[in-house]
């Protein structure tokens, strides 16, 4: 009898689920981008033909490939088929400035580059300094560009055999960039294990089968994105991809497709529920809406009710270092706790933490800190940033850091603070950004809030409110000012409101708040 273990991986890996989805629903759609589509059988056949076109280019296991595109069928392929490869998939935002770029690409040690047409350029002004990419090594997409191979040739020459490369579950599949909103992007690197626990926990945890449509509404270089994409590749779903957002889009596509899931950001849901148009679309079919990214405000989770009563809404805290809690609508419909981001996720521990590091009781606000197996192996490259974030508890488990501050009750349930760098010492006194923003986001021509500390001559730091208003509605700085003060604590209350036409934003809309308050500050 063998003394070997029966069973030598904790799982099947995604490359093994897209053969056994190809098998079981063929002729099913596998992904969707406006009029185009895959079936599962042309899916799996597809990732095998760019998976070994990559391998004949020369990627070896563990290789980087980036990806400055929009959402499309050949980004979904070039994805999947780099992680069949062995390939390690790296897409990026195509908004960052071009020295971004140069930053990122050469961090993450990137051999080979696809992008769009219309973003080449952007890559151009800095290909000097891209010394580790292939110099043959840069294809565009959807067009032509000089000094660019056109990848879609290039990418239909391989064999329709499924690559073999030994892939195991310790295997990094992805590196995700931060969205920088407390500093420069730090790539984080995700193994196939971390991937496949955190399927686990929100595929489930989302009421995902494989009946479900879920629309990525969001891009697919941003983490939040995989929340639903990875379940349903993995389940047999169908993903339906958007290039770009809008209420009638987002809509429309719910509408075309029986779009059963959607994440996202709340920003976005506001631009949903102010556009008047929900009731001009069939939108039966959806069942789960999910936000994420930064607070939802509770005006915009009454209008979503109010306009898509059968949908049921979820929330989720995380980081893509990656820990997530989720709360479902049954958990925000327990006494006491309407304002949870819910319990961690599956497989993951949270524990609360003071400036030194010990574990805080129920009810005490300190820095978020979370373990489990879907945590990242982590930071490329960057080994000083990976020991700052990790925190080692009695049994010598490592947890990560979030940097932001929370709560938990009695019940394990999470509520969120804000940031540590958000955090305004007022006489000192800590006063936490997000208990002044909950506030002011319950008026009605409020659409979004920040807080920040602005310098003072006797308190040291002072709330100031910025605030972007509704469409349609009006109120006076000051006016507002006084409505929301005397629901705060003396030392809670804003000096002073201002309003802006918009944020400065990070990936998935989160507020830079880094941005919003350094003109107040004298720059040392």
């Amino acid at each position: 009898m063998s003394s070997g273990a029966i069973l030598d991986q904790p799982g099947l890996l995604f490359t093994d689920m897209i053969r056994i989805n190809a098998a079981r629903f063929r002729d099913k759609p596998a992904v969707i981008c406006g009029e185009n589509q895959l079936s599962w059988t042309d899916f799996h056949r597809r990732t095998n033909v760019v998976g070994n076109a990559l391998i004949d280019l020369g990627l070896k296991k563990g290789d980087k490939v980036c990806l400055v595109m929009n959402s499309s069928i050949l980004m979904f392929e070039l994805i999947w088929g780099t992680v069949k490869a062995g390939g390690v998939i790296v897409p990026l935002n195509r908004m960052m400035s071009a020295d971004g770029l140069a930053a990122t690409i050469n961090n993450c040690d990137a051999r080979f580059l696809f992008a769009d047409a219309d973003a080449t350029q952007s890559v151009d002004a800095v290909r000097g300094e891209l010394g580790k990419v292939d110099a043959d090594g840069f294809f565009v997409v959807g067009g032509e560009a000089p000094g660019w191979r056109i990848a879609e040739p290039i990418l239909a020459t391989g064999s329709e055999q499924e690559p073999d490369v030994g892939l195991t579950m310790a295997d990094p599949m992805n590196i995700i960039y931060s969205s920088g909103s407390t500093g420069a992007p730090k790539g984080i690197e995700h193994s196939q294990l971390a991937r496949h626990i955190y399927t686990l926990g929100f595929g489930p945890g989302l009421e995902m089968t494989r009946f479900s449509v879920p629309l990525c509404s969001t891009p697919l270089y941003t983490n939040g994105t995989w929340i639903t994409m990875l379940p349903a590749v993995y389940l047999g779903g169908t993903t339906v991809l958007m290039k770009k957002f809008s209420a009638d889009a987002f809509l429309q596509t719910v509408q075309d497709h029986g779009c059963t899931h959607a994440f996202a950001v709340p920003t976005q849901f506001i631009v949903l529920v102010e556009s008047g148009v929900v009731g001009n679309y069939d939108t039966s079919s959806l069942k789960v809406l999910m936000s994420g990214g930064q607070a939802i405000a509770s005006t915009t989770v009454d209008l979503l009710q109010e306009q898509l009563p059968h949908v049921r809404l979820y929330e989720c805290y995380g980081i893509t270092e990656g820990f997530s809690t989720l709360a479902s609508p049954e958990d925000k419909a327990l006494p006491g706790k309407g304002k949870t981001v819910g319990l961690a996720l599956f497989g993951g521990e949270l524990v609360i933490l003071d400036d030194d590091g010990n574990v805080l009781p129920p009810g005490e606000v300190g820095d978020i800190a979370g373990y489990g197996p879907a945590l990242m192996t982590g930071y490329y490259n960057n080994p000083e940033a990976t020991a700052k974030m990790t925190w080692h508890d009695h049994r010598g488990r490592t947890f990560l850091r979030s940097g932001d501050l929370g709560r938990m009750d009695e019940d394990g349930y999470l509520y969120i603070a804000g940031r540590v760098k958000d955090m305004i010492k007022s006489g000192g006194i800590n006063v936490y950004a997000s208990d002044i923003e909950d506030v002011f986001m319950r008026h009605p021509a409020v659409a979004e809030v920040a807080a920040i500390g602005i310098p003072h001559e006797r308190w040291v730091e002072t709330p100031l409110l910025l605030a972007i208003k509704r469409e349609g509605h009006d109120i006076s700085e000051e006016e507002l000012r006084e409505w929301g003060n005397p629901q705060l604590g003396h030392w809670q209350r804003v000096s002073r409101v201002e309003f802006r036409e918009t944020f400065p934003r990070a990936t998935h809309d989160k507020i830079l708040k880094r941005a919003l308050r350094d003109p107040y500050w004298p720059q040392s």
